[in-house]
């Protein structure tokens, strides 16, 4: 069988090079829209407690109420589930700290935040649950960075912890 390929089974390809502006006024579409109001930076969800900025002294409770959470949440047997539930919690701890330290979090979140750990010093992990729904219910739209790492500590003590 011979195949012949000076016969080219498809047209030729013709190339058009527009010369012109196809924009019949100024406004072109996509054009960039720049906001005058300047925006933080984002926080990391990098969890080192010796780099935790100082925290205002009333929120020292949250900060030793959460390293501590995950420490003992880290030395218990977890499932492939559980550690990534705590990996997330570690992040979100970590941003909630240092949020918490560049004011980024209001005096009335960081109250509901003191709650939810005075309730899981008490071992009350279903009135923390309850606190941390409600943040999430009214706050997330703000705060989700550090709101869904919150929720899987408080979820991994209810599993753990909970008699």
């Amino acid at each position: 069988m011979h195949i012949d390929l000076s016969q080219k089974s498809q047209p030729p390809l013709i190339l058009c090079v527009a010369i012109s502006n196809p924009y019949t006024t100024t406004a072109r579409p996509g054009t960039a829209q720049v906001s005058s109001t300047p925006s933080k930076a984002p926080v990391s969800g990098n969890l080192d407690p010796n780099r935790i900025p100082e925290l205002r002294e009333d929120f020292i409770p949250i900060k030793d109420c959460l390293l501590s959470l995950v420490d003992a949440l880290k030395n218990l047997e977890n499932s492939v589930v559980d550690k990534r539930l705590l990996s997330e919690g570690e992040k979100g701890v970590a941003v909630l700290l240092k949020r918490l330290a560049r004011g980024d979090i209001s005096d009335e979140i960081a109250q509901q935040v003191l709650h939810m750990c005075g309730y899981i010093n008490a071992y009350d992990f279903g009135s923390a649950e309850r606190v941390q729904t409600t943040l999430v219910s009214h706050e997330w739209r703000d705060h989700k960075d550090w709101l869904k790492g919150t929720k899987s500590l408080v979820q991994l003590c209810i599993k753990k912890f909970a008699q």
